[in-house]
């Protein structure tokens, strides 16, 4: 099951839609707990990069890109929060190794498909 991602960036956080540098999607300030969101997005890309910046936003995080695991954990995160495994299972059975038809199929951007996929990989091995 997914969530409403704009519900549950709002606990968190305020949003703002804005323009924003160049190469910049979302953006999440703990100092003013307000996350940033691009004027310039598709709907799609607009709730992925929200539930990015809402994984943020739950830690707190600080300072930007600022190390490879944070960015991790939010784009699982985001994931998880986005896709449920029903539908994901679906999709694959459908579409096969295929990221960018699954990503399509569940209305998510590729990097989100690979950070599920990344999750499950994490997830079977932790069962082992």
């Amino acid at each position: 099951m997914t969530i409403n991602i704009e519900q549950e960036a709002r606990r968190y956080a305020r949003i703002v839609v804005t323009a924003m540098q160049s190469g910049y999607q979302g953006l999440y300030d703990a100092r003013t707990e307000t996350i940033y969101i691009a004027d310039n997005l598709t709907p799609t890309q607009y709730r992925c990069v929200l539930a990015h910046e809402v994984s943020h936003a739950k830690h707190q995080d600080k300072g930007g890109h600022s190390d490879r695991y944070t960015e991790q954990r939010a784009d699982v995160e985001a994931a998880r929060m986005l896709i449920s495994q029903a539908d994901y299972v679906t999709a694959e059975i459908l579409y096969g190794n295929d990221e960018c038809a699954i990503a399509r199929e569940l209305n998510v951007m590729p990097w989100v498909i690979r950070a599920y996929k990344n999750w499950l990989h994490d997830s079977a091995l932790l069962e082992r």
